[in-house]
């Protein structure tokens, strides 16, 4: 009993050993790493997120002086106020302008009017241009492309011509060529034949006939389509060359073939320089004076004339019904009100009555019967002020105000 005793006093007075041995070693193991390693400074605390969002018109805080209490200039007066005058926030003395959208703003609107006035003027520089434009390209498309020959062929009728036509709706230009052919013989002897001898052929009695070709050539030029210098030089180029397709190669039945596309890679070389692209085709969008678009599926209807009536027509497609888009319509005129159709019946029957009266008497007369209807009360019931005239006044005030309300009714009277 008694050795337990004791062996268990000397394993407890172990531990405390082992246990006293194993703190002093760490503190001495801990004491060497701090002096071996350099001290860091401990991260920031990361900043809250914002619970919600910030107002716009809330001003930032004024930040915190880097001086702690224990200084002389943390609690000086002088430094805090210079702290934040210099970190307050600048109060605005006048709001900001509000900005206009942009779809409402008029300088749009002065941007569109000053183009359309630019090209309404060069329509117009153009329209009094053109003819001598026309001739004067001609000549030089004839002289480069073809040395003279077109004309040289229709010297005998007068030479090419240029005709404008409107009645080309969706066609640029059109070549009208034809050949006529004269054959006519001469005796020996006769002075025509022998100016005409080398070009003609003898029989065997000494008649010679002689053959003759005359070349009508035009070129017609659609004014609905043609409305600046550089279309009218690409279609005067396009019918050109089909004027020397037909004249000079004496090609009459593939008016588009390779000896056309030959005219127009020359006519286009010769005149790349100034936009000339000869192709087969014109492909101008022509500007149509009226536009119709169905209200269902948005097809346009495009004419030189106001040849369609919507309430006769519709949509091809959908069968729906049109509105006009371009121009835009007229606002309808205003039901005429009870005193203006009062005074055209009238007016009109007091003229057959009085022939012979002057117009002021007509116009007492409508005004007493106006009056005598009870024209005044339905005036002020309706909101219009009674003149002198409604209420059988006969002074020169009233009638004056009569004779007013007569111009208007110019635009309803009948013929």
């Amino acid at each position: 009993m008694e050795l337990n005793s004791v062996f268990l006093v000397i394993s407890i007075d172990m531990n405390l050993i082992n246990t006293f041995l194993s703190d002093a070693f760490d503190e001495a193991g801990e004491s060497e790493g701090a002096r071996s390693r350099p001290k860091l400074t401990p991260p920031n605390t990361p900043p809250k997120p914002s619970r919600g969002l910030v107002s716009p018109k809330k001003m930032p805080r004024i930040p915190a002086t880097p001086h702690q209490p224990s200084s002389d200039i943390f609690w000086s007066r002088e430094f805090v106020d210079e702290w934040n005058d210099e970190h307050s926030p600048r109060k605005q003395l006048f709001p900001d302008a509000t900005k206009r959208s942009p779809e409402k703003h008029s300088p749009e609107k002065k941007k569109a009017s000053t183009k359309t006035a630019t090209d309404r003027e060069s329509k117009k520089a153009f329209e009094q241009a053109k003819h001598d434009t026309a001739e004067k390209f001609l000549g030089e498309l004839d002289t480069v492309i073809t040395g003279g020959k077109l004309s040289e062929l229709a010297a005998s009728t007068g030479g090419i011509k240029l005709k404008w036509t409107n009645k080309l709706n969706t066609t640029a230009g059109r070549a009208n060529w034809k050949r006529e052919t004269i054959r006519s013989s001469h005796k020996r002897g006769d002075p025509a034949a022998g100016g005409a001898a080398a070009g003609g052929a003898t029989a065997p009695d000494g008649t010679t006939t002689v053959v003759q070709h005359n070349h009508y050539a035009s070129i017609e030029l659609a004014e609905k389509v043609i409305d600046d210098e550089h279309r009218l030089l690409n279609v005067m180029a396009h019918e050109f060359c089909h004027l020397a397709n037909f004249m000079v190669s004496g090609i009459t039945k593939n008016p588009h073939g390779k000896e056309f596309k030959a005219w127009a890679a020359k006519c286009s070389r010769a005149f790349g320089d100034r936009g000339i692209e000869v192709t087969t085709k014109h492909s101008y969008d022509i500007d149509f004076k009226y536009v119709w678009q169905c209200t269902a599926c948005s097809l346009e209807f495009k004419r030189h004339s106001k040849s369609i009536d919507p309430g006769r027509h519709r949509c091809g497609s959908c069968k729906s019904e049109l509105r006009q888009i371009k121009p835009a319509p007229r606002a309808a005129s205003a039901k005429p009100s009870e005193y203006q159709a009062f005074m055209k019946v009238q007016m009109k029957l007091m003229k057959e009555e009085n022939p012979k009266s002057p117009q002021k008497d007509i116009m007492k007369l409508v005004a007493s019967k106006w009056a005598q209807k009870g024209g005044g009360a339905a005036a002020a019931a309706s909101g219009r002020s009674v003149s002198p005239a409604d209420s059988g006044n006969s002074s020169s005030g009233g009638f004056r105000d009569v004779s007013k309300d007569l111009e208007n009714l110019v635009a309803i009277e009948d013929d």
